[in-house]
């Protein structure tokens, strides 16, 4: 009887706390009274608004516009819906109702995702007045980028909805019908400008209307707008050299030595980012990805890699200086080129004969000059080559080449700075020499850039041995930004006491070199031109025709006092005083003096170009193209 009695006293205790529980949860836990009510409560995800975007001067360059979306929950639709009478209502084909609702299920049953995208403002009033009867259906309110301008989209970039995998990634935040960014600052700033997303809880009646919020809005979660941002970009300037592009592929990379921001950033062709907004976006960007002769989506500042020519004959130089195989006083004489064995190297600069130092070999762009101090690099160890170009290779890498300059920009490229591991690879070990790979020294090669490096290191010869990490960015909500990645120095592994010789030579480009024919007047610059050499060549069953070389010209101005460093490549443009140089001493003009004063040479870039050359070599690949198609079709 007295265990009995325990036995009681126990089960009347496990009773007493299952009962406290059940009132806990009844009463206290909000979780289990919204499951409770799911079936009359209404649950809106809002969308924060997208952070804008401005220039270095606080113009808006991008911002918002609000758009609406029918969300479908695939679970819930019964099988009497009305297909035919909901498709009249929301304008769709049947077809496409199935599509979309098929495309919604293989994202999950029992959650929402997007059905139909895009609806305007008044569209969505009519639509809303009737959505009640449509069981499953339900909508959402979304902003949408709208561009102020009509051009840069290499910079912007453009949104897109998320995918499969972007949902994996972030499974937290994303869900089937997101936007994220796809490209330029749109996608590298993509967590700032995207902002939190809120939730606001809604009573609905047994028809499915809104009568109220639910519970006085003390489980709302607000959302947190994305953060604005400032861009580096001076937006005047930017226009400016878009115009300078007129007819002509290629790209342009202006940059603030003194602290790395980004100034102006061009590739051309130039696409505007209003074409990736809305509906018609999937069919815009299919119509440039197409287009493979021109590729309008390439970006030329960051992706593409070009021989750097001439303007690498500056880092030859340095790195010998540094190495110690020759001094500020060592000369060498130019029998019209640099000739080893039965081939030469062509010297072009017309100062032949007799004794030349670094500054007339920078102005003039003496190819015997600078093949005479690589073959010293290279041999500066004679019984361990591989050691002489290893080290020549660290030293140039210092300057941010064949590497990540690891940036604030959504795409970029390494390019190639050769070591002597890699000439062991790729001819073995003794079986190659300085003469083997001699084009190194005039940036032909295996050496390839990208502009953006070559912008880099005219910043770090500007500022005589450092540069600040190069980046598109200013400004986060109106305030600077503080990364030490951007804001710390980068030292190169070559003295400052080097540099004068070549900024010296560079000046002297405009007074006795390839520079003097569009020189300023007012302004002092120093800069280098370059003729890269294109090895390619384009053949069809008629003919064959080599490409034309790219020009090539790097600056930076004021030379006492350095605001601006800039490159341009122009594609298939020439020698570098053709075009390149020209555009990058009026670039430095305009951004200087805020005016340009040679205003026919600012007419004539701006309305002649390379179109008749593109066009040739368009017609050449396509020809190219037809008849590879034919000869493989035949064989088959």
């Amino acid at each position: 009887m007295k265990k009995l009695y325990k036995f009681y006293i126990l089960l009347g205790f496990i009773g007493l706390v299952f009962t406290i529980r059940l009132f806990f949860i009844q009463i206290y836990t909000e979780k289990y009274i919204l499951n409770a009510f799911n079936t009359s409560i209404k649950q809106e995800i809002i969308i924060p608004e997208r952070g804008s975007i401005f220039d270095r001067n606080d113009n808006l360059l991008v911002f918002n516009q609000s758009i609406y979306e029918l969300i479908v929950i695939p679970i819930l639709i019964d099988e009497h819906f009305n297909i035919i009478e909901f498709c009249n209502l929301v304008g769709i084909e049947k077809k496409t109702f199935s599509k979309n609702l098929e495309k919604a299920k293989s994202f999950s049953k029992f959650l929402p995702s997007v059905f139909l995208p895009f609806i305007s403002k008044e569209k969505f009033a009519f639509i809303q007045e009737k959505l009640y009867k449509y069981k499953g259906f339900d909508w959402t309110k979304r902003s949408l980028r709208d561009y102020k301008v009509e051009s840069s989209a290499n910079v912007f970039g453009y949104i897109g909805e998320v995918t499969q995998k972007n949902i994996q990634k972030e499974s937290n935040y994303y869900q089937m019908g997101d936007f994220i960014g796809l490209s330029g600052v749109e996608k590298s700033y993509e967590k700032t400008l995207r902002g939190k997303k809120g939730v606001k809880y809604w009573l609905k009646d047994r028809i499915g209307c809104i009568i109220g919020n639910y519970n006085n809005k003390k489980n709302d979660v607000k959302a947190v707008s994305g953060s604005d941002i400032s861009l580096t970009l001076d937006w005047n300037l930017q226009k400016y050299a878009e115009q300078l592009m007129y007819q002509k592929k290629g790209g342009i990379v202006a940059i603030n030595p003194k602290n790395g921001e980004i100034l102006s950033l061009v590739s051309s062709p130039i696409n505007n980012p209003n074409l990736f907004v809305g509906i018609n976006r999937s069919k815009e960007l299919k119509k440039l990805m197409r287009n493979t002769i021109d590729n309008p989506l390439f970006d030329r500042t960051t992706q593409a890699r070009y021989p750097p020519a001439s303007p690498f004959k500056l880092l030859t130089e340095l790195a010998a200086l540094q190495m110690g195989v020759v001094d500020t006083k060592t000369t060498f004489i130019c029998y019209k080129g640099f000739k080893y064995g039965k081939k030469r190297i062509q010297c072009h600069s017309g100062v032949h004969g007799y004794p030349i130092g670094v500054e007339t070999a920078v102005a003039v762009s003496c190819n015997n000059y600078f093949a005479q101090v690589y073959k010293r690099v290279i041999e500066k160890y004679p019984k361990n080559l591989t050691k002489g170009v290893n080290e020549w290779s660290d030293i140039v890498k210092s300057f941010g080449f064949g590497n990540y300059l690891y940036n604030d920009l959504a795409t970029g490229e390494k390019g190639i700075i050769p070591s002597g591991d890699y000439y062991n690879k790729k001819y073995g070990i003794t079986k190659w020499n300085a003469i083997t790979i001699i084009s190194n020294s005039i940036g032909q090669g295996e050496i390839n850039v990208t502009p953006m490096q070559l912008a880099n290191m005219v910043c770090a010869i500007a500022n005589k041995g450092f540069f600040y990490t190069p980046h598109i960015v200013k400004n986060i909500n109106h305030r600077p930004i503080c990364d030490p990645n951007y804001t710390k120095a980068k030292y190169t592994k070559v003295k400052s006491k080097y540099f004068d010789l070549i900024i010296n030579g560079m000046e002297k480009v405009f007074i006795i070199g390839t520079g003097k024919n569009f020189r300023s007047y007012d302004i002092r610059m120093a800069g280098k031109t370059g003729t890269a050499q294109n090895f390619l060549k384009i053949s069809n069953r008629k003919k064959t025709i080599a490409l034309p070389d790219h020009s090539i010209f790097i600056l930076f101005a004021p030379v006492e006092d350095p605001k601006i460093a800039i490159s341009v490549v122009i594609e298939n443009g020439g020698f570098g005083s053709r075009w390149a140089g020209p555009i990058a001493t009026l670039i430095a003009e305009k951004y200087i003096n805020n005016n340009v004063y040679r205003k026919n040479l600012e007419k004539k870039v701006m309305t002649s170009g390379l179109q008749k050359v593109y066009n040739t070599i368009a017609k050449m690949k396509r020809l190219n193209s037809f008849y590879r198609k034919n000869s493989f079709d035949k064989k088959k």
